[in-house]
């Protein structure tokens, strides 16, 4: 399968981490960037949301590209670019991979460095949401807590870990 090569591959250094993403880069806006990403296991799992004002640099030209573009086209994978996506802000972001991918995982890295959320919005304001949590045992809780879109600072949809989590939560509310 020949890798679509209209979609730029690209390396992105972000100032808040120690290594650089990869991918391809499927959306994007003046204050947002989308990649499919390329997991450790040299395959796509899902898509990563960057805010542009955390990216040191994104270049099509790196050293691993060769790498990383052998593995996909040997594991015939190429990259899809998800389908309504609003990258135009954090927030229409956030409501249309909920609505595409079912379930999130938020990062607010510069508030809380070593938690990220996953779950669904279910309250929503201009400024701040409020989310059903899904535990790593997939069993939802809603929290009341209001948190700030404007501290987002990645977001991560579509990957094969919170996708089995939410089939297992929906099969659960299914059996009753």
């Amino acid at each position: 399968m020949p890798q679509n090569r209209s979609i730029p591959f690209v390396e992105i250094t972000r100032v808040i981490d120690e290594s650089s993403w990869h991918g391809f880069l499927v959306a994007e806006s003046e204050s947002l960037v989308v990649i499919h990403r390329v997991s450790d296991r040299y395959d796509l799992d899902g898509y990563c949301a960057f805010r542009r004002e955390d990216i040191e640099s994104m270049v099509e030209s790196f050293e691993k590209l060769d790498l990383l573009r052998r593995a996909l086209r040997l594991k015939e994978e190429e990259p899809v670019v998800p389908v309504r996506i609003d990258a135009t802000s954090m927030r229409s972001l956030m409501e249309s991979a909920q609505t595409a991918f079912g379930v999130l995982v938020i990062d607010r890295e510069k508030v809380q460095p070593d938690e990220v959320e996953v779950g669904t919005i279910r309250m929503t304001s201009e400024d701040t949401y409020v989310l059903r949590w899904l535990s790593t045992n997939a069993a939802w809780d809603n929290d009341d807590r209001p948190f700030r879109y404007r501290d987002v600072t990645k977001l991560e949809f579509g990957a094969e870990y919170e996708q089995t989590l939410l089939a297992v939560a929906r099969s659960r509310e299914s059996d009753g």
